[in-house]
């Protein structure tokens, strides 16, 4: 166990936004999001839903919980999502999925 790799540290995900929003007072033209930790989710619910009786596998988002995870990953209001153009909120959404999918290899 002690020739084992340290854990590889996860680059924050920033996104350029379509339309600018406010955060904190202030127009932002792109967000960043921190890598989720399991408090996020245990904070703001699991914000992707995986139906395995499709092949493939369906993907789905629970919106509410992403716009609660989106907030707090990015350190931004609750408001600032909600101001995001809906291809912003979605590309967000799609580059965050992938911290919520298992594994499965």
């Amino acid at each position: 166990m002690a020739d084992e790799a340290p854990p590889q540290q996860i680059k924050p995900l920033t996104f350029k936004l379509r339309k600018p929003v406010e955060a904190h007072g202030e127009k932002i033209s792109e967000i960043t999001f921190r890598e989720p930790t399991g408090a996020d989710i245990e904070a703001a619910g699991l914000p992707v839903n995986i139906d395995f009786a499709f092949d493939p596998p369906r993907i789905e988002f629970d919106a509410r919980k992403m716009s609660a995870m989106m907030s707090v990953l990015a350190a931004v209001p609750p408001s600032t999502i909600r101001a995001l153009a809906p291809k912003d909120w979605s590309t967000c959404a799609w580059g965050l999925a992938s911290f919520f999918i298992p594994d499965l290899v």
